[in-house]
């Protein structure tokens, strides 16, 4: 008996294409052999719409077949499944092929990550250091080594996803694919599961870690430590990452940091900026540089030292240290002092 097209997908001989795929999908959704394993009657409706879909999908095809003198014997007359690609009809729809279902496929489960906030000082940054943290992660439990179950625990298929560990919602045209969330993604409940980590196999645990800070780190810098996140559900996937966030601490701090470079103050006697003379200003790594204050050097005049601000990271090189000149002026004054001024005030220079 001639197979009717039409009749298989649901559709009347007018349909349009959209149509025709809208039945079509529906129809590979209800039938789908990884939705039905083992069931002959689904593979059978699986196979006759895909076989009707590549006759009227394709304008050619289905012209040929609503021909009024062949009546589409030429396609009814055995149908090679050889000769079209059901990969190729389901990736149209978003399916992924004929594996877009089947619940065999690997999905490597992933833990997830762990950010922590360190602060730290301008000298560790400048000079790098290694730091020891402590923090929590959810890790192998010890109760029941990963398996999340005891002696006591019954562990049976998902009602909900049939075992698949997925679900799918059906919106219009479209299909999309959600992790179950009665079972996790696991595609089995488990009644009386370990009490330790209630079923999931992991359990907060303290963890000890040396972190090593680089030369030249700066604030809003993220470090990350592949695999010392939290594990997986059941210990089944990939640790997640500890993400280390970098801040600076700034606990009595004289150096203000702008990029890589410096700042820091140069207190002068007023009368030394005055009359000029020779400063000392030390850098972050302690050395002693000596520079020249020339005469009537006004407050917040700015001296740089080339080469010795911060390291940049991963480069190697340095950004300046600018001195910035405050004047200083004396609290309190003796009488004589007040004379000495008063004198002074007097001359050309001071008026």
């Amino acid at each position: 008996m001639n197979k009717n097209y039409y009749d298989i997908l649901g559709v009347s001989k007018d349909a349009t294409l959209d149509e025709i795929k809208k039945a079509y999908r529906k129809i590979a959704i209800e039938n789908h052999p990884d939705r039905n394993p083992g069931n002959k009657q689904a593979e059978e409706k699986f196979k006759e719409a895909a076989e009707a879909y590549s006759v009227l999908s394709d304008e050619e095809k289905r012209k040929e077949y609503d021909n009024p003198v062949t009546g589409g014997n030429q396609f009814n007359s055995g149908f090679n499944f050889n000769d079209f690609n059901i990969d190729e009809i389901l990736k149209g729809f978003g399916f992924g092929g004929t594996r877009g279902f089947n619940a065999n496929v690997k999905v490597v489960q992933r833990g997830s990550n762990i950010r922590l906030k360190m602060r730290l000082s301008l000298k560790d940054m400048y000079n790098g250091v290694k730091k020891k943290i402590k923090y929590y992660r959810l890790n192998k439990c010890d109760s029941c080594d990963g398996k999340g179950t005891t002696k006591y625990s019954k562990v049976e298929r998902c009602k909900y996803c049939g075992g698949t560990g997925r679900l799918y919602d059906n919106n219009g045209f479209f299909q999309s694919m959600m992790t179950c969330n009665h079972c996790g993604g696991s595609g089995n409940v488990t009644t009386n599961p370990c009490p330790k980590c209630q079923g999931n196999g992991v359990a907060k645990t303290e963890q000890e870690i040396e972190i090593d800070i680089p030369k030249g780190a700066f604030q809003g810098m993220q470090l990350t430590v592949h695999g010392y996140g939290n594990a997986p559900k059941l210990m089944n996937g990939q640790f997640g990452d500890l993400v280390i966030d970098i801040f600076n601490s700034g606990e009595s701090e004289k150096y203000e940091r702008e990029g890589n470079n410096l700042k820091t103050e140069i207190e002068v006697p007023v009368v030394d900026a005055i009359l000029g003379c020779d400063v000392t200003v030390e850098t972050i790594s302690g050395k002693k540089l000596k520079a020249k204050i020339q005469r009537g050097t006004e407050d917040g005049h700015t001296l740089r030292f080339a080469g010795y601000g911060m390291p940049e990271y991963s480069t190697g090189r340095y950004g300046d240290l600018y001195g910035v000149v405050k004047l200083r002026m004396p609290k309190s004054i003796t009488n004589d002092e007040r004379k000495v001024l008063e004198d002074l005030k007097k001359k050309e220079n001071f008026k």
